[in-house]
């Protein structure tokens, strides 16, 4: 089992909350891309909280933070970054506040989808 949180443009979650679908997160084409420069800073901002790039795969970025004893790890695609950790409360509590600390500049959004909850 694991504990996800993700990262989306803040026009996504505006489109979440106005659509109201079940199958919302299901379809990419309703999530806002990154511009080239968010994409770039929410990069730098991983490698900044140490954070490693495993793999690349399309446009998809695979990272792992480095601390071997942690099971973090995050997917930045040009729509959102998902966050997982195995389900304990150092590693959950990890990727959540990273997420939320992402949101300081006013273009992302965090959703939580074991709440189904926000955070801009």
């Amino acid at each position: 089992m694991s504990f996800d949180i993700q990262l989306f443009h803040l026009q996504t979650m505006h489109d979440a909350k106005n659509l109201n679908d079940e199958d919302f997160f299901e379809h990419v084409d309703n999530f806002t891309e990154f511009s080239n420069t968010q994409f770039e800073a929410l990069k730098a901002r991983l490698l900044s909280y140490d954070y490693e790039i495993t793999r690349i795969v399309d446009d998809t970025l695979h990272f792992k933070k480095a601390d071997d004893a942690s099971s973090a790890v995050a997917y930045l695609t040009r729509y959102a970054i998902y966050f997982s950790a195995s389900f304990n409360q150092e590693d959950a509590f990890e990727i959540s506040m990273t997420a939320s600390e992402f949101t300081d500049t006013g273009e992302f959004a965090k959703f939580d989808p074991q709440l189904g909850e926000w955070e801009c």
